[in-house]
């Protein structure tokens, strides 16, 4: 199975860090324009290990539902994501938080994804698939970085939309 790795530094802490990745509305604010990506439902809220959260994508009409479930939630330290229903087959996303020596944290990333059928013809779309979660994990790390360098105020995005946070 394929696997992508991404290792990134921010200058907020690994708590600072983990509350941005911890709010699924920061999603749309680390991908690039034109993905359309939104917090449909997250339940249960706030999230912890066994949430299950639904993201709308895509542009115009040609939307679709991506369903994910955390398979691991450690406060400050890692979150685990799985994905149950989506665009992929496979696509098995961790995050984890370490402190930098210098302040700061380091953002690791770790996807191990199948997207089409097994064989030739999925080897070759997985590696065409790799090709653009690499892109896109360049555009993440680059937004990460300035995200979460701002003022601590602009680093919770705004609450679920549809979501299911008590009100």
């Amino acid at each position: 199975m394929p696997v992508i790795q991404s290792r990134g530094l921010v200058r907020a802490s690994p708590e600072e860090t983990f509350a941005f990745f911890d709010d699924p509305g920061n999603l749309a604010r680390i991908m690039p324009p034109g993905t359309g990506i939104r917090v449909m439902r997250v339940e249960p809220f706030p999230p912890r290990a066994g949430t299950k959260i639904e993201f709308g994508y895509g542009i115009g009409p040609l939307r679709r539902r991506w369903l994910i479930r955390y398979l691991e939630h450690i406060p400050g330290e890692r979150i685990v994501d799985d994905t149950i229903a989506g665009p992929m087959r496979r696509f098995h996303h961790s995050h984890t938080f370490t402190p930098a020596t210098n302040g700061g944290t380091w953002i690791e990333d770790r996807v191990d994804y199948h997207v089409g059928p097994d064989g030739v013809l999925g080897s070759l779309i997985d590696a065409a698939a790799g090709v653009a979660m690499r892109a896109l994990f360049v555009w993440r790390k680059a937004r990460q970085r300035r995200l979460l360098s701002a003022p601590s105020r602009s680093r919770r995005g705004d609450p679920p939309s549809g979501g299911t946070a008590p009100r």
